[in-house]
C-alpha cells in the first residue's frame, strides 16, 4: 500500500551491494518492506534475524539459519539434528562465532552477497554493531529501527537511508477493505467498522492487520468484535499508588520510632524519593498486561 517507490529504491540499493536502513515508528511496515524486497531476486530469500542482542544470539542465530540452508555445517562436519547443532553452536565462544559467520556468508555469496534482514536494530548494544560491521563485507545488510542512536550512525554511514511513513487515509481504507472483503459482514454495519478500524489504526498497517485476523480468529469480525481486540485494548497494572503509600507507611513508622527531631530525616527522604523512582520505573517494566473490560 504506497510502498512501491519505497521497494524500487531498496531493490536497486540492495542490487548494487549498498546497506539499507528503514528508519520508521513500530506498526509502520518496516520488516514487511525489508522481507518483501528480495521477492523476484535469484538465489535465497533474505535472512531474517528478528532482534538479536546480546551478539552471541544474533551470531547463533545467522549459523542456525544458514545451516538449514546447507550453506554452512559444524566445523568438526558431524550430521547432527536440528537440536544438536543448535546445542553445539551456543557453546562457541564470540570470537569462534563471529568467524564460523562470516565463513557461512562467504560460502552462501558465491554467486552474489546474501542479504541479512536485522529487525529492531535501535535496541542493538555496541558489541552488535561492531559485530555487524565484521559481516558487512560479507553481506548485504538491511536494518530496521524505529530510531537512530548516536554510537550507531558510524556504522550506518553510507546506507541508504528511507524513512517510512505511516499510510494515509485512503491507504489505510483500501487496505482495510481488502482484509475485511474476505468476510460475511452486515451491509449496514460495514462502512462503520471500517471507520473504526482506520481510525484505530491511525495509519499503522500493522495495527489493521492484527485488529482483523484477531477478531477473525474469534469469529466475530464485527464492529463490537474488533473493538475487544483493540490492540491498544489493554492497561498495565501501575504500582505507583502502592509505592507511594509504602513509602508513607515507612516514612511514618520512622517518625513513630525515632520521633520528629530526627536529624537523619531529610537524608532518609531524599534515599527514599530515589528508591521510589527506581522503583516506580522497574514496576512499570514487570507490570503484567491486564484485559481491559469490554
Amino acid at each position: 500500500m504506497g510502498r512501491r517507490h519505497l521497494l524500487e529504491r531498496c531493490r536497486r540499493a540492495v542490487d548494487a551491494g549498498v546497506g539499507v536502513f528503514l528508519l520508521g515508528e513500530h506498526g509502520v511496515g518496516k520488516t514487511a518492506l525489508a522481507k518483501r524486497i528480495c521477492d523476484g531476486r535469484t538465489g535465497d530469500e533474505a535472512i531474517y534475524l528478528p532482534h538479536c542482542s546480546p551478539v552471541k544470539e544474533l551470531l547463533c542465530s545467522l549459523l542456525m539459519e544458514c545451516w538449514r540452508r546447507g550453506v554452512w555445517e559444524l566445523p568438526d562436519g558431524a550430521e547432527s539434528d536440528e537440536a544438536s547443532v543448535e546445542k553445539k553452536v551456543r557453546r562457541f565462544d564470540q570470537k569462534a562465532a563471529l568467524t564460523q559467520a562470516v565463513k557461512a556468508l562467504q560460502n552462501a555469496g558465491k554467486s552474489q552477497k546474501p542479504v541479512v534482514i536485522i529487525d529492531e536494530f535501535e535496541g542493538s548494544s555496541a558489541s552488535v554493531v561492531r559485530a555487524c560491521r565484521h559481516l558487512a563485507p560479507h553481506a548485504t545488510l538491511i536494518v530496521c529501527g524505529a530510531s537512530e542512536k548516536p554510537g550507531q550512525r558510524p556504522f550506518l554511514f553510507g546506507f541508504e537511508k528511507i524513512e517510512v511513513a505511516r499510510l494515509s487515509k485512503s491507504e489505510s481504507e483500501e487496505l482495510a477493505t481488502r482484509l475485511l472483503g474476505e468476510f460475511q459482514i452486515a451491509e449496514g454495519e460495514r462502512g462503520a467498522l471500517l471507520r473504526h478500524v482506520v481510525e484505530a489504526a491511525q495509519g499503522l498497517p500493522r495495527v489493521i492487520h492484527e485488529l482483523v485476523s484477531r477478531a477473525a480468529k474469534r469469529g466475530d469480525v464485527s464492529l463490537r468484535g474488533v473493538r475487544r481486540e483493540e490492540v491498544h485494548g489493554h492497561t498495565t497494572v501501575d504500582m505507583t499508588p502502592a509505592l507511594i503509600i509504602g513509602a508513607c507507611f515507612l516514612l511514618a513508622l520512622r517518625y513513630a520510632v525515632r520521633g520528629l527531631g530526627d536529624a537523619d530525616l531529610p537524608a532518609l527522604a531524599g534515599i527514599s524519593a530515589a528508591g521510589f523512582m527506581v522503583l516506580r520505573f522497574y514496576a512499570y517494566r514487570m507490570s503484567r498486561p491486564q484485559r481491559a473490560a469490554n
